[in-house]
């Protein structure tokens, strides 16, 4: 056999193999490739070019509007071209752009025909300056299960019901009430909820009875009147604030201890502002959680600039006054996570308190993004300050680790 021979066997035998993988897998290396790829395979074989048209995850990413960006063709004209030959289900369909836009239109357009084609996921993250209005079929679409939006109004008509919707993202979206008298919003499956910078949330009234992961990032629309008379907040198990949507929800509820107990077994708050307010909730949360175990800051951010030493408030005077609310609250936390450490003296005072009040405490867990030259002297001198707190739990010990801008820990060491 000659070399050219055998240069071909191995070319057909890898032709071979990869054709003969389950379609699911094919579709999968499909949806992983940048689409004008993906597009190009079906020239490949009939095979392939049927794999192509039955493609069940449409991405349209900013790959692709860099692609058509340097073509004739317009964004809507290429996806409305991909569409009209595709054939079979659509289970998920993407598109996703920071820098480009598509008109009101064109999306209706894709979404109602991903609709009718058994859709399950559908994100839209588009650039448009105007939020996009959905078409009404969206919204009753029984084969539904994810929905990401972003920049989007929620025009609701009346009945509205997502059946199958387990996953709901919102980012910088409007929910804008219902056209009729209903305000209910049932979503009867749901489980995760993320809410990030949308207004108009309290517009109506949310039913998800079997939400267990409940994301609320808010710089000021957000004032929990939908949910202080809701049960939904008494049942998720996973609960993730940021600092002023602490403080909301601080003037929703008593700051003292819920009526009823809530099922969180995680809590996470992000740019953690101290203040008496995000304090004062943050106990009156874990207080009301018997069942909670983790808690994680994702940045401790500036303290309130009215208190004469940084530190007041954490130190001596909350403490002083609440310190049986604290014990209680901290009693059952088992593991407690710091992200974005500076090694700041407020973030050093809440240490101490977390240390001294959480006598089941196992782990405290320190990332601490820093320049790898000052690395070595910051481990030593983070070391040195923690063998001095006093801890309530005999096995708690601290992972600490730095995390440069590329993902990948440069040291860690237990105290």
């Amino acid at each position: 056999m000659t070399p050219c021979t055998r240069s071909k066997s191995a070319r057909d035998l890898s032709k071979s193999i990869i054709s003969e993988l389950p379609i699911v897998a094919l579709h999968r290396i499909l949806e992983l490739m940048p689409i004008k790829y993906a597009a190009r395979s079906s020239i490949l074989s009939k095979h392939w070019r049927q794999l192509w048209s039955t493609q069940p995850n449409l991405v349209f990413d900013p790959l692709f509007f860099q692609y058509v960006s340097n073509t004739k063709d317009s964004a809507a004209s290429v996806i409305h071209k991909i569409l009209l030959k595709h054939t079979g289900d659509i289970l998920g369909f993407h598109l996703i752009s920071e820098a480009d836009t598509l008109t009101q239109s064109d999306v209706n357009q894709f979404i109602i025909f991903a609709s009718n084609h058994g859709i399950q996921k559908l994100t839209l993250k588009m650039a448009n300056d105007e939020k996009y209005v959905l078409p009404d079929s969206i919204f009753t679409c029984a084969t539904l299960t994810h929905l990401n939006l972003s920049r989007c109004i929620f025009m609701l008509p009346d009945g509205t019901q997502f059946p199958n919707l387990i996953t709901l993202q919102l980012e910088h979206s409007k929910i804008a009430g219902h056209r009729g008298l209903e305000n209910n919003l049932n979503l009867p499956v749901l489980v995760t909820m993320e809410l990030r910078f949308c207004v108009d949330v309290d517009s109506v009234y949310l039913v998800s009875p079997k939400l267990e992961n409940l994301s609320i990032i808010s710089s000021y629309t957000i004032t929990f009147r939908c949910f202080s008379v809701n049960p939904i907040f008494t049942i998720i198990k996973h609960l993730c604030l940021n600092g002023t949507s602490l403080e909301k929800l601080c003037s929703a509820y008593v700051e003292v201890k819920l009526c009823q107990p809530l099922k969180l077994q995680s809590l996470k708050i992000c740019n953690f502002k101290i203040s008496l307010e995000s304090i004062a909730c943050a106990v009156c949360l874990l207080r009301s959680s018997p069942n909670l175990s983790e808690i994680e800051i994702d940045e401790v951010v500036k303290v309130d600039e009215t208190l004469n030493q940084r530190t007041e408030l954490l130190s001596s005077y909350y403490l002083s006054t609440k310190k049986d609310r604290v014990d209680e609250a901290l009693r059952l936390i088992q593991t407690v996570r710091l992200r974005k450490f500076k090694g700041s003296r407020t973030e050093m005072c809440l240490i101490r308190v977390i240390f001294s009040h959480s006598p089941n405490l196992e782990r405290m867990i320190i990332e601490q993004c820093e320049k790898l030259e000052n690395a070595t002297n910051y481990k030593e001198k983070l070391r040195e300050q923690l063998s001095c707190i006093t801890r309530a739990s005999p096995k708690a010990i601290v992972v600490k680790y730095v995390q440069p801008v590329f993902p990948v820990a440069y040291y860690d060491f237990f105290v």
